[in-house]
């Protein structure tokens, strides 16, 4: 049977693990030795640390890093969710659309051709577009620019919580005329 070892670097703890028989550790390395159960201990909990020779588990996470880590999960599950539109114009747009990084491409592709005069795909004077469930809405050009702002402000919103550069999330649902 084969020894696992455990190098270290005083700065940041364990910085890689050897195998006696498939991987010793190299000459000069500061190594400890350490069980299988510990290494597979370790490998299934990141974080620990070594302190006068002996394994020192993980602290664990603060209220403020639980509840981060909440914040980034609800932001990332929103946008997983998608966007919940509500026209008062035209209430047959109403629908929660997704926001996923291909429907953001398509969005931005048609409100770019918009914007470029180009109109919808195909000249159309009216666009439809899929909500989440794949039921199909027709947009004019001036309710699509709407619908684009509302989901690249939605998405803006989310990604800011998910870098940590914001702690409020946005609501889930958007008016647009």
């Amino acid at each position: 049977m084969s020894q696992k070892f455990a190098a270290l670097d005083e700065q940041t703890g364990i910085v890689v693990f050897y195998d006696s028989i498939d991987s010793p550790p190299p000459s000069g390395v500061n190594a400890i030795e350490i069980t299988d159960a510990q290494w597979q201990t370790c490998l299934s909990n990141p974080g620990w640390t070594v302190a006068n020779g002996k394994l020192v588990s993980p602290i664990p996470p603060t209220a403020a890093q639980l509840a981060a880590q909440a914040l980034i999960q609800s932001a990332q599950s929103m946008l997983a969710t998608g966007l919940a539109l509500v026209s008062t114009s035209t209430p047959a747009l109403n629908g929660t659309y997704a926001c996923d990084q291909l429907s953001q491409m398509d969005i931005i592709a048609i409100e770019t051709s918009i914007n470029a005069g180009k109109g919808f795909p195909g000249g159309a004077t009216t666009f439809n577009y899929p909500d989440h469930t794949g039921v199909m809405h027709s947009f004019t050009e001036t309710n699509f620019t709407d619908f684009a702002a509302a989901v690249r402000d939605y998405v803006y919103a989310l990604k800011s919580v998910i870098a940590g550069a914001s702690t409020t999330l946005p609501a889930a649902s958007a008016t647009i005329a």
